[in-house]
């Protein structure tokens, strides 16, 4: 198996941000990162664009137990 190559990146997150992502990594901020990365994924591959104002995107959570999820 190829070993893959690790590269690192430096990235200035205000205090806010790493606060933020502290709360979201369980108080690891590295892990907190990890987490945004992997749900900025997620609502990318759902069709959310940088050119979408966020103030109107919703979200909705539906139950794996629910017997009428599109309605």
């Amino acid at each position: 198996m190829e070993k893959q190559e690790t590269k690192h990146n430096l990235i200035r997150f205000s205090p806010t941000e790493r606060e933020i992502m502290r709360t979201i990594g369980g108080g690891n901020i590295s892990e907190g990162a990890r987490i945004c990365v992997m749900w900025g994924a997620h609502f990318w591959n759902l069709g959310l664009t940088t050119e979408m104002d966020l103030r109107h995107i919703g979200l909705m959570t539906v139950s794996s137990t629910d017997k009428y999820p599109h309605e």
